[in-house]
């Protein structure tokens, strides 16, 4: 049996095996078919993709596959991978799915699922699913098939829910943002939340054309933001990747920093303020040993796992946690 499934999904060079649009509905059969265990009730799906060309072709492949073993599809358009999440548990769906390469260049795609917790899927079941890729799946009755339908409003539920986690009270007014969307999922949704908020906002890689997601800028090349901001004399410079799950922060003097940095100064922040949970930093083993120390000294310990966000959030929601996340700018708080 071919594994299919890495760190993050299955992912690689768009009509190039794995990621063909072929395997993309065979899988998509596949996960309708484990996900669809009681034939009788009404089962949904929710699929959100970033601005690849190539999106188009596995959305509609992988509505194809999962519709036909029952499995209603919601299609949610560009949006970040955090909002798949997020809408899975909120709209109630037995599944979630993003379309997304995250940092990799626009010839590269990728395939990532949420289950219904909102969470993506242990080793476990990715391997069951695997098994039932390699085996295939009959097809449900013609009048069980699925139905799917575009959900217009996406992006605007997910901007509340973002807003929703910061303090009514306050406010973004007088503070200059330079938002790097890396023409990427969030491309409409970051400048509005900020600019709803009260900042004054200045968009970078906010024009998308299917070919130039992550193309020098995001969160891997965030230097024509650290630019913008010293140009714009902005406050602040927030650099997403592709699928917005990643974070890059650049301070008012154009100095771009990393996410151990980011993790450091909240964790301590948190630990002083008595809201991080068991004095625990969930990181990768990418960290820095730099971190470690700086935590140690403050009585925060360490916890590392394995590389990918999924391992971290995994090893959180198993002891506790509360605060994670990666070198790359991956940022994890349960809290929210």
């Amino acid at each position: 049996m071919t594994k299919l499934f890495g760190t993050d999904g299955v992912r690689g060079t768009a009509n190039i095996h794995p990621m063909t649009a072929e395997m993309a509905l065979r899988v998509g059969a596949a996960v309708g078919r484990y996900f669809r265990r009681e034939k009788d009730s009404v089962h949904r799906v929710v699929i959100g993709k970033d601005t690849r060309l190539s999106g188009y072709m596995f959305e509609n492949a992988l509505t194809a596959g999962l519709t036909s073993t029952g499995m209603n599809v919601l299609l949610l358009g560009p949006v970040p991978t955090p909002a798949v999440g997020l809408l899975t548990r909120s709209m109630r769906a037995d599944l979630g799915v993003m379309i997304s390469a995250s940092h990799n260049p626009a010839s590269d795609n990728g395939i990532k699922f949420f289950g219904p917790d909102g969470f993506k899927l242990s080793d476990q079941v990715e391997h069951e699913i695997e098994t039932l890729v390699a085996d295939g799946v009959e097809p449900t009755a013609p009048d069980q098939i699925g139905r799917a339908k575009r959900i217009d409003d996406s992006r605007y539920r997910y901007i509340e829910r973002v807003k929703s986690s910061f303090p009514r009270q306050m406010r973004l007014d007088g503070l200059k943002v330079v938002i790097d969307c890396a023409h990427g999922a969030a491309y409409h949704v970051a400048p509005m939340a900020l600019w709803e908020l009260g900042a004054t906002v200045i968009p970078v890689g906010v024009a998308p054309n299917g070919l130039n997601i992550n193309d020098g800028c995001g969160s891997t090349q965030p230097q024509s933001a650290a630019e913008a901001v010293v140009a714009n004399g902005a406050d602040v410079g927030i650099c997403l990747d592709g699928d917005a799950d990643r974070v890059i922060l650049i301070d008012q003097n154009g100095r771009i920093g990393d996410g151990d940095q980011f993790m450091a100064l909240m964790a301590a922040r948190w630990a002083a303020d008595d809201r991080l949970a068991n004095k625990a930093l969930v990181a990768t083993v990418m960290s820095n040993l730099g971190l470690e120390r700086f935590l140690n000294d403050r009585g925060v310990q360490l916890e590392r796992t394995a590389v990918g966000d999924r391992y971290v959030v995994e090893r959180m929601r198993a002891g506790g946690f509360n605060l994670g996340g990666g070198q790359s700018g991956h940022i994890v708080m349960t809290d929210h």
